[in-house]
């Protein structure tokens, strides 16, 4: 698109036509050059901002289109049976017990609480069946924080069109993704110890929520400053297994709209967010960053088409581990009862993550636990040759025949099996039988990923999964899924969003 290219070269002569960086050179906190003659922006944040703000929906390419529509399908039906979660259901209480002015709706259902109780309550929803989708290069869960914030702030506000909602979920989906990726590039964020989801999360959530409010370019670059203050989020929680790791990207949604609320009634944050002395990129990533992975290609390259939809609700890094057990399974004939023991090699994230203390793995006590445990996903592919949302609620705990099958799962480190371009690792498994075989597969990319994408049928099959579970009627949830794939055609998406309640 060389109109688009034309357009957003004026806002930083340091862009590039590439994702990639040589080496993943690592950038000075230099100031940002806004083009020829024109004096030196005091900070990337500017350029990021005047992207969220000047680009039109005619500048976006339809393949992003079509991908942002379908990214918003996909949040809003992992999210409609989430509200009874653990986690949510407590949020969702809180919520209403506290009162606020009616602007925005939980999805799903008929009630209004304030714009960003609305957004943290969505985001969670989003988020906490771990049937989110994810850009893997850098782990990064951005969808179900832009579009639950994008959401939010359209019904409030009452004006906002779908080609508007799609414009501002593309791009700050895409800063949500550069974002991720610039910050100690080459390295994964859990072994970093950030979750980059809601660390990044409420700067994308300003950018989502800034523009939709009509923010000034001051105004949003005030507003990320303050969001810039609220920035958290890191590993701990996924490596325990508690709540908190399906509350990050609400916390994030929450932090953003406020951030542009105060932001709009003259409330001033940092403007030297992220190549400041204390600044994001030196606070928390020691200055190791990649400005090409920042702004190289903005306007022009998009990483929302890189986004990789679940096809199971777990831990992205543990779907190549359940995609090689439903291979070996199906194509071997292996019965449950013939399988005398499973070795799960993965790189040493993986196994932080989803393989030690190996104990626990091999015994979950909460969802949580499961969503994140290589042994109990391995045990649902092979005892049940699915894996989907009845594998991961208190019942399935209970069953004997996965937690006897996860007890005969072994997690292994192997270092050769880090993906080199970044995003989840590679798996060997290992499946030994009681006959002496051993059958083996190496899977490299996991279903839904760009180079192994799921058929339209298993993504329908998916998202009718999240209806019912919902307990949307057939033909509603038909109906919902016709509108959003039409969205640019919606006049006012507050409508959209009261055709979302179950019943």
């Amino acid at each position: 698109m060389e109109t688009s290219r034309r357009k957003f070269v004026q806002l930083s002569a340091l862009m590039a036509s590439s994702w990639a960086v040589p080496a993943w050179a690592f950038a000075d906190a230099a100031p940002v050059q806004a083009g020829p003659g024109a004096a030196p922006l005091p900070d990337a944040v500017y350029t990021l901002v005047d992207y969220c703000l000047n680009t039109r929906f005619e500048d976006l390419p339809a393949d992003v289109v079509a991908i942002t529509k379908t990214q918003i399908l996909d949040t809003v039906a992992v999210a409609l049976p989430a509200l009874g979660a653990d986690g949510i259901k407590q949020v969702y209480a809180w919520s209403r017990e506290t009162g606020g002015k009616a602007e925005s709706l939980v999805l799903g259902t008929k009630q209004r609480m304030p714009a960003e109780k609305a957004a943290r309550l969505n985001a969670s929803m989003a988020a906490a069946l771990e049937f989110d989708d994810t850009y893997e290069p850098a782990l990064m869960h951005a969808s179900c924080v832009t579009i639950p914030v994008a959401l939010a702030v359209a019904d409030f506000t009452g004006r906002v069109s779908g080609k508007e909602l799609i414009t501002a979920v593309a791009v700050g989906t895409d800063a949500a993704c550069r974002l991720s990726r610039a910050g100690s590039p080459g390295i994964s964020p859990f072994i970093v110890g950030w979750d980059p989801t809601p660390m990044y999360g409420f700067l994308s959530a300003t950018l989502v929520a800034g523009r939709l409010m009509g923010l000034t370019r001051e105004q949003l670059v005030a507003a990320v400053g303050l969001a810039y203050h609220q920035v958290a989020g890191n590993a701990q929680a996924s490596i325990d297994g508690t709540h908190a790791k399906r509350l990050g990207a609400g916390f994030a949604a929450y932090g953003g709209i406020v951030s542009a609320r105060l932001a709009k009634r003259g409330v001033v944050g940092s403007d030297h967010v992220l190549q400041g002395v204390k600044g994001l990129f030196k606070q928390y990533h020691g200055g190791k960053y990649s400005e090409d992975a920042l702004l190289g290609g903005l306007g022009t390259r998009f990483a929302g088409l890189d986004i990789a939809p679940k096809p199971y609700p777990c831990c992205r890094g543990g779907h190549v581990a359940i995609d090689g057990a439903l291979d070996l399974v199906k194509a071997n004939d292996i019965k449950p009862g013939d399988v005398e023991g499973v070795r799960v090699y993965s790189p040493p994230a993986e196994i932080m993550l989803l393989g030690a203390p190996l104990d626990k793995k091999q015994n979950p006590k909460t969802v949580v636990e499961a969503q994140f445990s290589n042994p109990w996903m391995v045990a649902a592919a092979i005892q049940d040759r699915e894996v989907g949302l009845r594998h991961f609620t208190d019942a399935a705990l209970q069953r004997a025949d996965l937690r006897a099958l996860a007890r005969r799962i072994v997690t292994v480190e192997d270092k050769t099996l880090v993906r080199p371009d970044g995003g989840p690792g590679f798996v060997r498994l290992e499946i030994t039988t009681r006959d002496g075989k051993t059958h083996d597969k190496l899977v490299k990319f996991a279903k839904g990923d760009p180079k192994n994408r799921m058929t339209p049928e298993e993504y329908r099959n998916k998202l009718f999964e999240c209806t019912d579970a919902a307990g949307m009627k057939r033909a509603q949830a038909e109906r919902l899924m016709a509108r959003i794939m039409k969205l640019e055609a919606e006049p006012d998406v507050s409508a959209l969003n009261a055709a979302m309640a179950v019943g």
